[in-house]
């Protein structure tokens, strides 16, 4: 199940620009799955720590002094520094270090949202499966707030959509992330998110009949959206149904050219 490919919806990192908005209409197919990142492979759980963490994370690129200082200083830095320090991540596109940042903002100073911070760490860290020590780390970080907010409210649906991710993605448990995802669909089963990975899990699963059921679903759900149609029209090529390929990817082209702006 390891390499499926994630809905980054709704996070608020720099990654948000260039992902699909499904609860818009008339998005254009281009920037979709070129830009939706593909998970890390399977990766046994390590601890890493914070001071390891950085150094990954500034391998390559050190930051300011007044910003090094800040990082240094971990719990003993001020709010203010903090936010100073988040700014800087965020405007030079450092995802990893502004997964950090927000969440020690949120443990020190209770600044922030608990739900947002928490599935920025999990989908910053199915983007960057290339440092698995990095990933491991938000993954790790990731989990202890979803648990947080599970604790609040155990119907969430944005964070149990997280914990699917970090049970198939990092700990590759199987029976685990089923069990949440069937609870999930109980709580809401037209939620647009957990049924695009539902999607992807029937599609890396080799699940064609019940992947196109799924995306019938989706299009039920987001008639106006063309992007559905695409996927349709995708998944009945991999299948070798050219005839159906071919007629999903009309309808979908001609209702793209119907919403876009003229």
């Amino acid at each position: 199940m390891g390499g499926l490919l994630l809905l980054a919806f709704g996070v608020t990192y720099q990654w948000k620009s260039s992902t699909v908005n499904f609860a818009e209409n008339g998005k254009k197919r281009a920037n979709t799955d070129a830009t939706m990142p593909l998970t890390a492979e399977t990766s046994k759980e390590q601890v890493i720590t914070r001071s390891q963490y950085l150094s990954l994370v500034f391998e390559n690129i050190k930051p300011p002094r007044p910003i090094a200082k800040v990082l240094i200083d971990g719990t003993k830095a001020s709010k203010d520094s903090l936010l100073i320090a988040l700014k800087w991540s965020k405007e030079t596109q450092n995802q990893p270090l502004t997964c950090l940042l927000e969440s020690e903002l949120y443990s020190n100073f209770g600044e922030g949202d608990l739900i947002e911070i928490a599935r920025n760490s999990i989908f910053v860290a199915a983007s960057i499966s290339e440092n698995q020590k990095v990933s491991a780390y938000l993954y790790q970080n990731g989990k202890t707030l979803i648990d947080a907010g599970l604790l609040k409210d155990s119907t969430s649906i944005p964070l149990r959509n997280a914990l699917i991710i970090y049970q198939s993605e990092y700990l590759n448990q199987p029976m685990a992330f089923l069990k949440t995802l069937k609870e999930s669909q109980k709580i809401d089963s037209n939620d647009i998110e957990l049924n695009y990975i539902y999607l992807n899990l029937l599609k890396k699963s080799n699940q064609w009949e019940k992947a196109i059921k799924k995306l019938e679903k989706l299009v039920s759900l987001q008639p106006q959206n063309p992007y559905w149609l695409f996927e349709t029209s995708d998944l009945y090529g991999m299948m070798g149904d050219s005839i159906n390929a071919k007629i999903y990817l009309n309808l979908a082209v001609e209702m793209q050219r119907k919403i876009e702006p003229k």
